[in-house]
This record gives structure tokens, sequence and C-alpha cells, in this order.
């Protein structure tokens, strides 16, 4: 059986569209291998958002292609938004990619492995809507729709991905009950811009209706919001979040900024003052609400006094948690046209100072659930002997937000109550108080 190799970078929603190639190449026969060792092909997702990411995007691509020299593979594909942004590009500077196709071209990614191969075969099986989960079997993401109609000024997706495109409620529910089905207990909702779900498809955004049909399949216990933007909240979206016990009490809302300055030179279309004003709605209507955000140190024009007004908003507010990223200039982007007036390091300190800051603010928040008990999502054994599991609470997203670090009894994929006993800035240690199943105990004198 031929087998491919599947290299995975970015965020979510390359995840997702791996997990659609993935699931393309097992219905065709291929084997998709762990390791590029001893692949015939090698496909790389690759991510063109900013500019650290195509570097890695770039590396990767060059690592895999040594592997036709030194192992056995016979084809490398590079596909992803930097394939889609700087196909061209590629096609002259790594000529030992043998294919280089944009987003749409990964629905052929069959045809392309067989074409390299030499392999005949009188139809590609399809089936659009499944695919291999690549995440934990206990959760997953659940893409809702592709593309961004917003006009940011740092960013290039709309010009990567294109227009807002939005898959329907009844497909997505249909493969929301399939992933449940499965053994999946929570999805993560992802979309370029979460809050603007079928506006394309129904002439206005329906993520209210989509939560109401999610909230009622059995078996999903947990439904988190990623990628909400400040200027799409409404007030029967957060009625439904402050009453509905399957959705997590947590806002991922990315800010990217707190001075009105620097929101209108970043074509935002938000204000501090709009921001702070549904912050404290989302707080006194939503109980225990989690707020997670993200913002961009070193835009163009950006000055001392911006820096200031942000952190100062930081504290104001206190994120559960906030992450930062330094400001990339990117052609093809409004704020491309600008000129890149500040030095990496002087963005360095800035994005530092901001995240020194939040540590503290995030040591604090964590400091205060010691001595509570809480409900965990059982994630992976630990790789440290001082805990038994990691975990984490409805207050944590998988893969970016903290964890928790459990000793005692506990299944993966499975819910326990945990006693939290210590913390640190971003991660919580405790240890659970079921009670040992008698499977799990071991016999008298058994090893």
């Amino acid at each position: 059986m031929p087998s491919v190799n599947l290299i995975t970078l970015g965020c979510p929603k390359n995840t997702v569209d791996s997990e659609r190639m993935h699931r393309l190449l097992e219905c065709n026969d291929y084997d998709v291998a762990d390791e590029p060792d001893d692949a015939d092909i090698i496909v790389v997702n690759t991510c063109g958002f900013i500019e650290p990411a195509k570097e890695e995007s770039i590396a990767t691509a060059l690592e895999a292609a040594d592997y036709k020299e030194s192992g056995n593979c016979k084809g490398l594909i590079l596909t992803g938004c930097l394939a889609e942004r700087y196909r061209d590009e590629l096609v002259a500077e790594i000529p030992e990619a043998d294919v280089v196709v944009g987003l749409a071209g990964e629905r052929e990614i069959v045809s392309h492995c067989d074409r390299l191969l030499g392999i005949s075969r009188p139809r590609v099986y399809r089936d659009e809507g499944d695919r291999h989960l690549l995440t934990p079997g206990h959760w997953a993401y659940l893409r809702i729709s592709d593309g961004c109609d917003r006009t940011c000024a740092f960013c290039a997706i709309p010009g990567i991905r294109g227009a807002n495109r939005s898959e329907s409620i009844e497909v997505l529910v249909a493969e929301a009950w399939r992933m449940a089905a499965g053994g999946v207990k929570e999805i993560a909702l992802i979309a370029q811009d979460t809050m603007r779900y079928g506006a394309d498809l129904y002439g206005r955004p329906r993520l209210v209706d989509l939560l109401r049909e999610l909230v009622r399949i059995d078996g999903l216990e947990w439904i988190r919001l990623l990628y909400t933007y400040p200027t799409g909240w409404r007030d029967d979206l957060i009625d439904l979040l402050a009453r509905e016990e399957k959705l997590c009490a947590y806002v991922d809302m990315p800010i990217q900024h707190a001075s009105n300055a620097m929101l209108k030179a970043m074509n935002r279309g938000a204000t501090v003052e709009n921001t702070r004003a549904l912050i404290r709605k989302l707080r006194d209507r939503v109980p225990g609400l989690a707020l997670r955000s993200s913002v961009i140190a070193g835009f163009p024009g950006e000055r001392e006094e911006h820096v200031q007004e942000l952190l100062e908003f930081i504290e104001e507010i206190r994120f559960n948690r906030l992450v930062g990223f330094l400001y990339s200039h990117e052609e093809g982007t409004r704020a491309g046209l600008l000129e890149d007036d500040m030095p990496e390091d002087e963005k360095r300190d800035r994005l530092d100072r901001i995240l020194s800051l939040q540590a503290v603010i995030s040591s604090e928040i964590t400091a205060g659930y010691v001595g509570q008990s809480l409900r965990v999502l059982i994630d992976r054994p630990a790789d440290d002997p001082s805990s038994d599991y990691i975990g984490r609470t409805r207050m944590d997203a998988p893969e970016i937000d903290g964890e928790v670090f459990i000793s005692g009894q506990a299944r993966i994929g499975e819910f326990t109550d945990v006693e939290i006993t210590d913390s640190l800035d971003h991660d919580l240690i405790g240890r659970s108080t079921a009670a040992p199943r008698l499977l799990d105990i071991a016999a008298p004198g058994a090893p």
C-alpha cells in the first residue's frame, strides 16, 4: 500500500483541511504514515499568515525535500496558505517540490499522489463531509466558515482564503452528530470571524441558530467559541451563553489593541469604549466567564502613549488569557503600504512588557482557584512523574490555554472532579477526587 506523510502547520483551520485530505487518502487505499522516513509522498500543509509562519513553512518544506535523497520519498507536495499565496515563487525557489497546489486543489490530493506514483484508478472515492480527526478522540474542531469579509489593515487572510463562506446549519449539525457518535465530547467552533457565520448564506448572521441545534446533540458536553469579533456580539448570543450549560463560559475575543488611534489605523471597526462595555456586559451576565484575547505590538505609527493605553486596559480588564504577536509587515494588506517604522527589538520590548504584565495577572487569577473543586476533561497522560494526567477546565481551550496537572485516578477522554491544590502562572495542579474503579485496582501480588 502506498504511503503518505502529512505535515500540518499553522492554525486549526489548516488542521481541518489536513483532516479532510487524510480521509480522502485513506478512502483511496493510501496509508497515512506518522513519520516521513518511509513515506512514498510527503505533503506539507503550509501556513502563510505572518513572517515567522512563512519561514517555518519554507524550512519544513526544505527538510521534507531531503527525504527525496535520504528516504523513500518519491514526491513532495506543498499545499495550504503559503502555497495559495506564493505558488509561483515556491515553484521557482523550491524545485524539489513536485506539486504546489492552492487551497482549492486540496480536494484533488489523491489525484496528485496517484500521478506522482504512476497509479491509475477508475475513480476517486469522495466523501466531502468526512474527516479523519487529527485531534485526540474526545475533542475536535468544527469549522463553521472559511474566509473573511473584514478588512483589518494588518491581515492577509482575505487575500489568501477569500470572502466569508459559511457551511450550512444542516451540514454542520450532521458533522457534529457524527463526531459525537464517535466519542467526541468537546467541539471548538472555528472560523476567521465566527460572528459572521451564516451572513453569506442566509442574509444575516445565524450563529445563535447553529448553537441552538448543536446543544441538542447527545454526547456533546462542551461547545466552545473561538475567534469572536468584538463588534459582532448580540444580546441573544450573550443570553444563550449565560443559560446553556453545554456552552463553555469562555470567550475568545481578539482585541488587537486598546488605543482608539491604533484601532482606527488597524481598521478594526471597534473602539476601546465599546469593547470595555461589551466585556462588562459579558461578565455581568455570564457566570464564571473566562476571557481570552490577543494583541499586536509594533503596528506602524504605534507610539509609547499607545502602548501605555494598552497596558492600562489589560490591567483594568484582567483577561484570564492573553497572547501577543509582533506586527508582521505583509504585502497585499493596507498596512503593507505604510512604513514599517519600528525596529524589531523595540517591538519585542513592547511585547515583553505586555506579556510580563499578563503573566502577573494570570498568576493571580489561577491562584484564586486553589482550594476549589473543578470539573476537568482528561486529555493525556502526564510526562512528569509528579503527576498522572493532564487535563483542562471549561476555562481552557485545547492547545492554546492552560492545563491542569492531576494526581490520582482518571481516564483519558473522560471528565473528573479535581481538587486544586496549587497553581502556576497559567496552569493548575490538583488531585482527582474520583474513587478508584475495581478494574483499576491490581490484585494482591500482581505486578
